[in-house]
């Protein structure tokens, strides 16, 4: 399935020559899950993973942080199965970077999301 690219900042992404961009809507939907941070679409409050009370917290539990990610990731519907995943946390810097591997019915997707308190940013393979 293909989608419009948005850009990093979330917007629809435009070329030079101001053209949208086909991308795999898969990917995307991944990324937009793994950067909605919970409770901040005033539409749907109860949706995204909760980053500030169980990622960027003191001594935060890594099994919950582990089972956060993996539900986000089994959330998209394409996903079948979550192959891999890893998770460092800097406590100091209250940042995080999850590395994963998704598989689908017609792909593997691999791809490291960098959050941090108040931003989030990702690269893809």
């Amino acid at each position: 399935m293909k989608d419009l690219l948005l850009g990093e900042d979330g917007d629809l992404y435009l070329t030079d020559t101001s053209d949208v961009v086909i991308t795999d809507s898969v990917r995307q939907a991944i990324r937009i899950r793994l950067l909605w941070f919970l409770s901040e679409w005033r539409l749907g409050p109860s949706l995204g993973v909760p980053y500030y009370e169980d990622f960027f917290v003191k001594r935060g539990n890594m099994l919950k942080m582990r089972a956060d990610i993996r539900a986000a990731l089994m959330s998209v519907e394409e996903v079948t199965a979550v192959n891999s995943l890893t998770i460092t946390v800097n406590p100091q810097t209250r940042t995080a970077k999850v590395l994963f591997s998704v598989s689908t019915t017609e792909d593997v997707y691999k791809s490291e999301v960098e959050l941090w308190q108040h931003m989030a940013s990702r690269q893809t393979d």
